[in-house]
């Protein structure tokens, strides 16, 4: 038989022709004719065929169910972040958190509360890049030595911050740059 390319527009007929029954059990065969382009049919040989017991649909559903993309909040739990960016997320209906016009998703409080948005928001205001940006005042070294220090110039911090995000929320913008690295759609 001569090798036919798939790309030769191949036509083919497939029949059943008759079902055996021989003691008790059953068999099923199959004639199939390949007629090329302007030509003879010719049998088939050495060709699998396979009998599907469910429809096609049925077999796509069973397949998801067993291995299909887990849910959303499966999803989000299964993500290497902080528990905070985490419930964030469960709340709103987002998961790329780097598109343009994300930051106007964002509070003040939001940004203060999840690590991942404070970190990028002080990275994004960076450098001379913002005036009047409030500094830390807390260093990591009293976290050890002077934790309650430490604590009260941090909350002092954030309270300073939050006012100064307040005043001026076009700070937050461009913030979405800097959250590429926790990203939920680069995990997919």
């Amino acid at each position: 038989m001569k090798k036919l390319s798939v790309l030769a527009a191949l036509l083919c007929l497939t029949t059943a022709s008759r079902v055996h029954a021989q003691a008790g059990t059953g068999a099923l065969e199959f004639t199939a004719k390949v007629t090329p382009s302007a030509a003879k049919p010719e049998p088939v040989r050495d060709f699998t065929f396979y009998v599907l017991t469910k429809s096609y649909d049925d077999i796509v559903k069973d397949l998801d169910e067993r291995e299909g993309p887990p849910s959303r909040e499966k999803f989000i739990d299964n993500l290497k972040i902080s528990p905070e960016l985490r419930e964030w997320l469960h709340k709103h209906d987002v998961m790329d958190i780097t598109l343009p016009g994300f930051d106007k998703l964002l509070t003040p409080d939001d940004v203060l509360h999840v690590p991942e948005f404070l970190l990028a928001y002080q990275r994004s205001n960076s450098g001379g890049v913002t005036n009047g940006i409030p500094k830390p005042k807390y260093r990591d070294a009293d976290k050890t030595e002077n934790p309650d220090r430490y604590e009260k110039q941090k909350q002092e911090y954030l309270t300073t911050l939050k006012k100064f995000i307040q005043a001026h929320p076009e700070t937050v913008s461009g913030m979405e740059l800097e959250l590429d690295g926790v990203n939920p759609t680069r995990k997919r």
